[in-house]
């Protein structure tokens, strides 16, 4: 782990898939915090199958929004602007 996100994000696929979800959603809400838009997607899936609160999503997306305010900058909208690959949102 010790701070990358993608270890953080399959060590949450690893524990869903092992039916551990409470320990997969705080691995995913970490990397979302963190940045990782797949995180989003897990947690959105663990709530509409009634595995994680409303809270929970609101949650991920609110510190997913967070983070995407931090790195803001006109340096990268101009880089994802002209090229697709670049877009960090």
């Amino acid at each position: 782990m010790k701070g990358d996100l993608t270890a953080r994000y399959n060590l949450g696929c690893f524990e869903k898939k092992a039916g551990n979800i409470d320990r997969a959603l705080k691995h995913f809400m970490i990397a979302a915090g963190g940045g990782r838009k797949q995180a989003i997607d897990q947690v959105k899936r663990l709530y509409t199958k009634g595995d994680a609160t409303k809270d929970d999503y609101a949650r991920a997306l609110q510190s997913y929004q967070t983070y995407l305010g931090e790195i803001k900058s006109r340096q990268r909208d101009k880089a994802a602007a002209a090229y697709d690959g670049y877009r960090y949102y």
